[in-house]
């Protein structure tokens, strides 16, 4: 598979070549230069003239490469994450890194696609998918994020809402109503980090269930919750103050 070749890569690689085979060539010709002057024999003036023969033909390979350097082609691909424009010297046949934020750009038919976002409901990060995009983790906590597919398995448009932030204004009641038993230190240790209690304190919180275990929170932070004890077993509910005052 071809690799993506940036205009800016391309130009350094030639100019780098020609700047290598001028001082070459310059060296050789001073070389040569003094032999000849001061030579001392047959076997000096034919080096003389050999280096200042080779000398100047890299000299005229440096300026033939300085040329070249016009003749580079440019391809513009704006990055649909980041907008910054990437300079390529053909349209691109794959997919290839932004080199402003460093996400991989996905391509088809030798455009970028477009990308999406959604919101993690673990950390709040936003996030970017496109219709290439098979498994999609949160950039900043790593969780998964589920993708809702057509039955031709292209990504819907829709993020299951579970997933989705949504702003609410209200305050919520959060309860913890079970658990599982393959995960009950775990979830005992993030319970004890949530509430600030000792493990005592929780273990006897955990033989009351249902039980209220925060008011007064954002829906935010309740979805936040919801997805970390969940992934200890914790089953949990929530709903608004108002509603459970009703």
């Amino acid at each position: 598979m071809p690799r993506i070749q940036r205009t800016s890569d391309v130009i350094e690689l030639v100019s780098e070549k020609s700047i290598s085979f001028g001082f070459g060539g310059i060296v050789g010709i001073a070389i040569g230069g003094v032999l000849f002057k001061y030579r001392g024999g047959g076997m000096f003036t034919n080096l003389a003239l050999f280096l200042m023969t080779v000398g100047a033909a890299a000299i005229v390979y440096a300026v033939f490469n300085a040329f070249q350097v016009k003749k580079v082609t440019t391809h513009d691909v704006d990055c649909p994450f980041c907008q910054l424009t990437n300079t390529l010297i053909e349209a691109p046949a794959e997919d290839f890194n932004c080199t402003g934020c460093n996400r991989m750009i996905p391509i088809l038919d030798g455009s970028p696609m477009t990308v999406d976002q959604v919101r993690c409901g673990f950390c709040n990060e936003l996030n970017y998918y496109s219709a290439k995009t098979e498994v999609l983790l949160c950039e900043k906590c790593n969780h998964e994020i589920p993708i809702a597919r057509d039955d031709d398995g292209a990504p819907k448009k829709k993020i299951p809402a579970a997933f989705v932030v949504v702003e609410d204004e209200a305050m919520y009641e959060f309860k913890l109503t079970g658990h599982g038993k393959h995960k009950e230190e775990e979830l005992i240790s993030a319970l004890q980090h949530i509430l600030a209690l000792n493990r005592n304190q929780v273990k006897q919180m955990l033989t009351e269930l249902p039980v209220t275990v925060l008011t007064g929170i954002t829906r935010k932070k309740a979805e936040m919750l919801e997805a970390q004890l969940s992934l200890y077993e914790g089953e949990v509910e929530y709903s608004p103050m108002e509603e459970v005052r009703r």
